[in-house]
């Protein structure tokens, strides 16, 4: 094989190729970017997985000699970085042998048969959409935060996401809190068959993590493809793939109260800014001592305060009741403080019930959609 890069475009296409390499070292093959190279083609293929997902994308090239090769990812993408401006050359020869190099330098490694690379999968799936990246971006950021990163109960691992005519709804729920977002717009219906819309699917947080970094936050429409088991996100010339999980997703309707005995409205940057001065004193957990927690007390005004081995803070905030009621209520204060800094500034209401059934959060801003978090309490000392 022997093919000509644009340094600059190889290393755009290597950033979010690594985010799907292996590093598990199971398998040499996967821990490697596989390129095909096909003659009289002016672009290339580059795709990496780690078995769970994968990258596909096509780049322009000169190709001199076609091939099918596998080289060490982070090798290849190190000494790309550090080489000069330019064009870069890719040369492997029968023996894999290969040299990557400029007109003042070069490498040599070696590199492994390209038929070895475990082929990605074909989501070819008869039911997929069309929904700007912009969109999608800034919806997964809003709920991102409430996705548990390695729960025994699969679906506390992922998003849920549920696809109809002109609505999408993302559903995330670690066990302590939950974050729901909803919101009507423009979706183009790619169902092979014709049928309306209405998918429903949960991809794993880990995927959405990488996926965030690679779409951007513009108004280009990205395409989305589901089959039974795997998702495909295309993005111009890249496909990112992964697995879905396969579960039934909880009852996130049955979890969110619709009846409260506190209501109040006050302004998102203050509590935000009381509970991130609450948060440099809390402290998990302290040798001999019992985990702490940050407090809020609803009266005339809302009371925020936290007592620690590390001392203690306080702030009084102006509130605006809708009921009468008085409450007295824990927190694990990240938990709450993450679904504060998911709100845009401006008036939220906060409903409680009691101080063992938590509190519902919703921005008053609709603009953007439907927001709402709740957030499961802390048992209190006192």
């Amino acid at each position: 094989m022997e093919v000509i890069f644009d340094k600059g475009i190889l290393t755009n296409a290597l950033t979010p190729l690594m985010y799907t390499v292996s590093n598990k070292n199971t398998m040499a093959t996967i821990e490697g970017v596989h390129i095909v190279c096909n003659e009289n083609d002016e672009k290339c293929l580059l795709e990496t997985q780690d078995m769970e997902k994968g990258i596909r994308t096509y780049i322009p090239c000169q190709v001199k000699e076609p091939g099918n090769v596998i080289i060490n990812a982070v090798k290849l993408s190190q000494m790309v970085k550090v080489m000069p401006e330019g064009d870069i050359k890719i040369s492997v020869d029968d023996n894999l042998s290969t040299r990557i190099e400029t007109s003042k330098s070069h490498f040599d490694i070696k590199a492994l048969s390209g038929e070895d690379f475990p082929p990605l999968p074909e989501v070819i799936g008869e039911r997929g959409f069309i929904i700007p990246q912009q969109i999608f971006k800034k919806l997964v950021n809003k709920i991102s935060f409430a996705i548990s990163q390695n729960d025994p109960r699969p679906v506390f691992n992922g998003a849920f996401f549920k696809i109809t005519e002109g609505k999408i709804v993302i559903v995330a729920c670690d066990g302590n809190r939950l974050a729901y977002c909803e919101k009507t717009t423009e979706i183009e219906n790619r169902n092979k068959d014709g049928t309306p819309l209405n998918l429903k699917f949960i991809v794993p947080g880990k995927t959405l993590n990488d996926l965030l970094r690679i779409i951007k936050d513009s108004e280009e429409n990205m395409e989305i493809k589901v089959s039974r088991r795997y998702i495909a996100f295309n993005i111009g010339d890249s496909s990112f793939f992964s697995k879905t999980i396969d579960a039934e997703y909880i009852d996130y309707n049955r979890i969110l109260p619709t009846k409260h005995t506190v209501v109040l409205k006050l302004k998102a940057e203050d509590l935000r800014g009381a509970l991130e001065r609450s948060s440099l004193i809390v402290e998990d957990r302290l040798a001999g001592s019992i985990r702490s927690y940050v407090k809020l007390t609803v009266e005339e005004r809302l009371m925020v305060s936290t007592t620690s081995a590390s001392g203690n803070v306080y702030d009084e905030i102006n509130i605006e009741k809708e009921s009468n009621g008085n409450i007295v209520i824990g927190f694990n204060c990240r938990f709450i403080l993450d679904a504060l800094r998911a709100c845009d500034d401006g008036d939220v209401k906060m409903s409680f019930n009691n101080p063992l059934m938590g509190v519902l959060i919703e921005p008053q801003s609709s603009e953007d959609g439907k927001f709402l978090y709740f957030v499961m309490p802390i048992r209190m000392n006192s």
